[in-house]
């Protein structure tokens, strides 16, 4: 049994995908394991597998990025698994830090603050991951990149795994769950690196009626409690994530903006604004934050790797 288990899901495969299983082999902690799912992607990494007997490659047809995770998680041998996209990287000390905060049996799961780099590595920005709890993160929507986390595989497997029939906030959905019965960790530092590129870049609504989903699930739950500050969290997550009409106009602006059609994208922000104020003028802010610091959202998330593919 090693010490640490690393998952890493995969439907590109690519240069980007030896890169992150690259990252892995470069760790301080040389004590682990990685269990690599292909899904549905034809890399051939028979050279990395016989060449490292701690990687194992499995692969399946593409099932999505949540069963991917859910399966790999089933191969692992140790308590403590590591996730990673397979366009990201690790930095050298992350396995290690990590591995030493999980020694408290109370934490369930720690993640750690993150850098964006470009398609060549180059650094672009800073991350925003912060130190939350369970509370925390129903209230800002989460805080959290997936690519930075250990989870216990034992609470993983007690809330259920990752819910295959979310096709977007998957990550989010099962880090909300496993923080509702667990102390959660933040490691300051930045250990990992996530990378934005041209088929990874996602749009500021991406999951709107995917994450009411969950937030809706969670207010079901806590109200028999009484838990009153985490409900009034959760009403306010709620009020401020975009749905129909105008998260479609959000979509179709930031789409507008990507291809520098800028009538089309103030149009395009008119109709959402009309629609809904609050959350436009939310999202507009967060938006002119990343383009003055480069920094991302509060609430990284991929686009979904789903049967179309």
């Amino acid at each position: 049994m090693s010490t640490v288990s690393v998952v890493i899901p995969s439907f590109r495969g690519g240069r980007f995908l030896r890169e992150a299983i690259a990252s892995v082999q470069a760790q301080t902690l040389t004590d682990w394991e990685l269990v690599v799912v292909l899904d549905g992607c034809d890399d051939d990494l028979s050279d990395i597998e016989h060449s490292d007997p701690r990687i194992r490659i499995f692969r399946q047809r593409n099932r999505g990025e949540s069963i991917a995770r859910n399966v790999g998680i089933s191969h692992t041998r140790s308590e403590l698994v590591a996730l990673l996209d397979d366009d990201d990287r690790m930095l050298p000390d992350r396995l290690l830090a990590q591995f030493r905060v999980m020694s408290d049996e109370n934490i369930g799961f720690c993640h750690t603050q993150f850098r964006i780099i470009d398609e060549n590595g180059v650094i672009t920005g800073a991350g925003e991951s912060k130190d939350f709890q369970y509370r925390d993160f129903l209230g800002e929507n989460g805080a959290v990149l997936i690519s930075t986390t250990m989870i216990r595989k034992s609470l993983i497997q007690e809330v259920g795994g990752f819910n295959s029939l979310l096709l977007l906030c998957g990550d989010l959905d099962l880090l909300y769950r496993i923080a509702r019965e667990s102390v959660v960790s933040f490691l300051p530092e930045e250990l990992t690196e996530y990378r934005r590129h041209s088929s990874n870049l996602s749009l500021p609504v991406s999951g709107g009626e995917q994450l009411k989903l969950i937030l809706m699930q969670h207010l079901y739950i806590l109200e028999p409690r009484g838990e009153v500050d985490i409900m009034k969290a959760i009403q306010r997550s709620l009020s401020l994530s975009p749905t129909g009409r105008a998260a479609r106009a959000i979509r179709n602006a930031h789409l507008a903006r990507t291809h520098h059609h800028y009538v089309a994208m103030l149009g395009s922000l008119g109709l959402a604004f009309l629609l809904s104020p609050r959350v436009t003028l939310r999202l507009g802010l967060r938006q002119a934050r990343i383009d003055v610091f480069g920094k991302r959202p509060s609430t990284p998330t991929k686009e979904p790797r789903t049967e179309s593919h």
